[in-house]
């Protein structure tokens, strides 16, 4: 085959061999290869068809099958193959039948010049045809595959259209992270997607518009950024945004890209709130083993006066010292000594406690700071001359007078001034500063030329339970609390403490205080115990009915409040929300034993010390092997056998006439309840004002034993609302309390009650005394 040559497949449906011989005639005269076949039927016809043509040409008129038919079977297969028809017998009817039947043109067989020009057009305008519908397929999959990534993108696509400032279009991820639908959309303000702050603080309609702008400058494009976009709840959703410039014939249209970034935040805040829980937690382990060490230390600090004071106390008991000996005033000296260090100890601590605690009062006066220095620096004057240490003031006349609290002042003061004694070394020197700050404040400063401190150890100083040397081998005395109270004293009072220190040169310790201080700081709330609202309370573990409502109707005869659990399970669960007096329990369970009841209730802090009294069928010691009980009772019970157990155990019922204690603190409660049986008075206990009330109401009782300070309902307020009871105008009452009380305060409470005893006073024996005497003569014993 010459390839220089044109090549053409023709199929020819045509009964006229010379005619057909004359077509072929033309085409090779005109350079064209042609692979060429001849059909004269419909069978013919349909078979060739399965093959691959570039033009058909038809005779119009054949014997038994014509150019119609031939085209309409050419149609029916749906063969893109373009028809020319040439005939005989031309006429215009037959012309326009053949371009109707889909024929590209109508030939007559007298003008063969004409051939080749109607099959090069024909094939020309078939293959444009072609290429036009080829085009038009891969737009249309072209689109069908853009509205597909577009309709199932992950993040919120939304169209945009610059110049009118509306949204085109949006996929159903956008109209998903918006709640909304693409009509609202379409129809919305578009700054309505954005929050109205955004978090840099700019307003909604400054930022939006600035992206406007961007946009417009840039010709629709701009880089990733972050934004705050607001949904149809209101939420406010973090974004990553991106606007990018589409092709377009009309207008400026933009793609926005949404991803939304509120999980990469979750996670984020998940994450740093990991880092925090690990960083609290190696913070608890660190504090732990601060306090370990200053628990040991303590001990060591506590112990070394007491045990100096108990040792010469005994020489001087047992007469090994005779008292006109010189020895004996040493002695006692000794003893005087120890006992002042003990008790700057426990005041240490006891003060730090109460400054965490909120509760430490400030009592301001007018004073002159200077004078208050030269008085801290006449208690220490006998330690400094031991040491050969100087110890100089420098008081800045402009201070004048401040209104503080002088003890308070003072004991800074001493804290920093014995602090510089005791790491200054012999011969040393020490200044203590007083100045201005500032116009409210005024300046402490105690300078000493001791060894210094490392900038490495300055951080943890002023810290609660640190000291820079630790352990036994330590050389100085001390708890580790002396720096951590004067920050905190200071800190109450509106001022704050620093130091400045050189190795080897000595350092400087400061106090910027207010020239003003208030007089006293609020108290931190207290927590509330469970409160015992109700009469003594018993937990029944019984699933038989029978015996569960004896038992029940018994205990509630006698006065106590009954809880019933049938199960195992529901027995601890009534023990995890709240405490019981005690608990009697049947061995036989329908979901666990009574032993295997008996093991989870003595694991639990709150019941583990709870009487417990068994009931069974077999009253056998060895059912309760290697478990406390308070008593083993047999079925069926007797009432006299049970409430004997309980009174054996502890647990009285609450009866008339006994001595009411209202205390939010269950310790104290117990206390007094042990005290007052084993003096033989029955006590009713309660936690809360309000309960105490109910039970004076209902229980008469002879005496009252009153915290002062309760939440809810304080001592007072209770005593107030108590004598306008009808038959408790002259109940005696006792207020019990931890509060360091004046004398003003006491004589005020004594207009209403009978007595004052302090808690710290031999626990609940300081009491005993006066309730004695308040119940004697109530009813005329004398």
């Amino acid at each position: 085959m010459d390839a220089s040559k044109k090549q053409l497949r023709l199929l020819a449906v045509e009964d006229s061999d010379d005619d057909h011989a004359m077509l072929l005639r033309e085409l090779r005269k005109a350079g064209y290869q042609v692979e060429a076949s001849r059909v004269v039927s419909a069978t013919e016809l349909a078979a060739a068809l399965a093959g691959t043509w570039d033009i058909i040409v038809s005779d119009w008129l054949l014997p038994g099958f014509g150019g119609a038919e031939a085209l309409t079977h050419i149609h029916t297969r749906e063969i893109d193959v373009p028809v020319i028809v040439i005939s005989g017998t031309p006429g215009e009817e037959a012309a326009v039948a053949a371009l109707r039947a889909g024929a590209l043109d109508f030939l007559a067989k007298d003008k063969p010049s004409r051939y080749v020009p109607a099959i090069e057009r024909a094939v020309r305008e078939s293959a444009d045809r072609r290429a036009r519908l080829t085009a038009e397929h891969e737009l249309r999959l072209s689109e069908e595959r853009y509205r597909t990534g577009f309709v199932v993108a992950p993040e919120a696509l939304i169209t945009y259209d610059v110049d009118t400032m509306r949204i085109l279009d949006a996929n159903p991820a956008a109209l998903a992270m918006f709640q909304r639908s693409l009509e609202w959309m379409r129809t919305m303000p578009v700054g309505d997607l954005t929050a109205p702050v955004q978090a840099n603080g700019v307003p909604r309609a400054e930022a939006a518009a600035d992206i406007i702008e961007q946009l417009r400058a840039n010709g629709g494009t701009i880089p990733s950024y972050e934004w705050l976009f607001v949904n149809a709840s209101g939420e406010i959703i973090p974004g990553e945004a991106r606007f990018v410039q589409m092709p377009s014939e009309r207008g400026h249209l933009s793609r926005l890209s949404i991803i939304d970034l509120r999980e990469r935040v979750r996670t984020a805040e998940i994450r740093a709130r990991s880092v925090e829980l690990e960083l609290q937690n190696r913070r608890i382990q660190e504090a732990s083993r601060l306090k370990s060490e200053f628990l040991a230390n303590m001990s060591h600090e506590l112990r070394t006066p007491l045990n100096a004071i108990i040792g010469f106390a005994e020489l001087l008991h047992d007469g090994h010292v005779a008292p006109t000996s010189p020895q004996h005033t040493e002695f006692l000296g000794d003893i005087l000594t120890s006992g002042r260090h003990l008790l700057q100890l426990i005041n240490d601590v006891l003060d730090l406690a109460k400054v965490e605690a909120g509760k430490l009062d400030f009592r301001p006066e007018t004073v002159d700071p200077g004078r208050l220095v030269t008085e801290v620096i006449a208690i220490l004057r006998t330690q400094a001359a031991s040491k050969r240490i100087r110890v100089t003031t420098e008081v800045d006349p402009a201070v004048g007078t401040v209104h503080i609290d002088p003890s308070r002042f003072k004991q800074v003061v001493y804290n920093y001034l014995s602090n510089a004694l005791k790491f200054t070394q012999d011969g040393g020197r020490i200044i203590v500063r007083v100045g201005v700050e500032d116009d409210a404040h005024f300046r402490l400063e105690v300078q000493d030329s001791g060894s210094g401190i490392s900038a490495e150890d300055v951080g943890r100083l002023f810290v609660e339970f640190q000291q820079l040397e630790a352990g036994a081998s330590k050389r100085h005395q001390g708890t580790g609390l002396g720096l951590a109270l004067t920050r905190r004293l200071v800190d109450a009072q509106g001022g704050r403490v620093g130091v400045r220190s050189t190795v080897g040169r000595g350092s400087t310790f400061h106090a910027v205080l207010p020239r003003q201080t208030r007089a006293g700081l609020e108290p931190t709330a207290r927590p509330v115990p469970p409160p015992r609202l109700g009469g003594r309370s018993v937990l029944v573990v019984e699933d038989d009915a029978r015996d569960r409502d004896v038992v029940v109707s018994l205990l509630e005869d006698a006065g106590f409040a009954v809880v019933v659990a049938q199960t195992g399970a529901a027995a601890l669960a009534a023990c995890a929300g709240r405490a019981f007096d005690a608990i009697t329990l049947d061995m036989l369970l329908p979901d666990m034993t009574g032993l295997e009841l008996l093991a989870k209730l003595r694991a639990e802090p709150r019941t583990k010390a709870t009487p417990v009294i068994v009931i069974t069928v077999v009253p056998d010691a060895k059912v309760v092997a290697g478990f406390t009980v308070a008593d083993i009772l047999h079925k069926p019970l007797d009432r006299t056998d049970l409430l004997e157990a309980l009174v054996r155990a502890g647990v009285h019922p609450d009866l008339p006439g006994g001595v009411l204690v209202v205390d939010d603190d269950p310790t104290a409660l117990r206390l007094m309840d042990a005290t007052l049986k084993q003096l033989g008075l029955a006590a009713i206990t309660r936690s809360t004002g309000a309960a105490g009330l109910e039970a004076a109401a209902a229980l008469a009782p002879t005496a009252i034993v009153l915290d002062l300070m309760m939440p809810e309902m304080d001592g007072v307020e209770f005593l107030a609302k108590l004598r306008a009871l009808p038959d408790h105008a002259r109940t005696p009452v006792v207020f019990w309390t931890n509060k360091d009380l004046t004398h003003a305060e006491q004589e005020h409470l004594l207009a209403t009650a009978q007595g004052v005893a302090a808690k710290t006073d031999h626990g609940a024996h300081g009491i005993i005394a006066q309730l004695r005497q308040l119940i004697a003569d109530r009813h005329g014993v004398t």
